[in-house]
């Protein structure tokens, strides 16, 4: 994991990338770019530490760290402590990997207006899974959802997608654990969630 963190720093601070490349990319990802570039260079600034022994002197330049999330090196540790945070939250049942994404034809309209259509993106994601999560008829109750963003898939183009991690099963109306009893692998079934997904997106962007 080191290597590869090193490796990107590497490549983007050899400035493979020449400066028309970069105007051509948004605004966000300029400033992303410009951060990870300049991480633990002197383009940051550098605190200086020097030994007070005579004898000694030693001085040592520390370079600051860009902070990013995006970054290998900085983000690496709290993506690392994030992750043994949720473990350590996961009761003993089965769990379901569920995957909202968005066509690339809305991509340029994400990128105008990224708060608001990346914070609907979660918003019908949560609504598709606790309404069918409430349906009698599927499960009868409240499930257990953690979600995360990615805005770029792993050929590193643009294509906003949110994972979760859904409970199999949840709390019903009376406070009880309800297992989820399905005879196949899924969740629930997918034309159920992507018509409701699909029309409860469509829904509140046109308003």
């Amino acid at each position: 994991m080191m290597q590869s963190q090193g490796e990107i720093k590497r490549l983007l601070q050899q400035k493979i990338f020449g400066h028309n490349d970069v105007l051509t990319f948004n605004p966000y990802s300029q400033m992303v770019f410009r951060k990870l570039s300049k991480c633990h260079t002197i383009g940051l600034g550098v605190h200086t530490y020097q030994c007070d022994k005579a004898s000694c002197q030693y001085v040592h330049h520390q370079y600051h760290c860009c902070g990013d999330r995006h970054c290998p090196n900085c983000g690496g540790a709290k993506r690392d402590q994030w992750i043994d945070d949720r473990m350590c939250e996961l009761l003993p049942i089965k769990y379901f990997h569920v995957v909202f994404t968005l066509p690339f034809e809305f991509n340029s309209l994400v990128m105008g207006n990224r708060t608001m259509l990346l914070n609907q993106l979660f918003k019908s994601a949560h609504y598709t899974l606790l309404k069918l999560g409430q349906d009698d008829k599927w499960l009868g109750a409240k499930l257990g959802i953690v979600s995360i963003l990615h805005t770029h898939g792993q050929d590193l183009s643009f294509h906003p997608h949110v994972h979760c991690i859904v409970s199999g099963g949840g709390v019903d109306t009376e406070g009880k654990w309800k297992f989820l009893r399905r005879k196949d692998n899924f969740l629930f079934p997918r034309r159920i969630m992507e018509k409701m997904y699909k029309a409860h997106f469509m829904e509140n962007i046109e308003r």
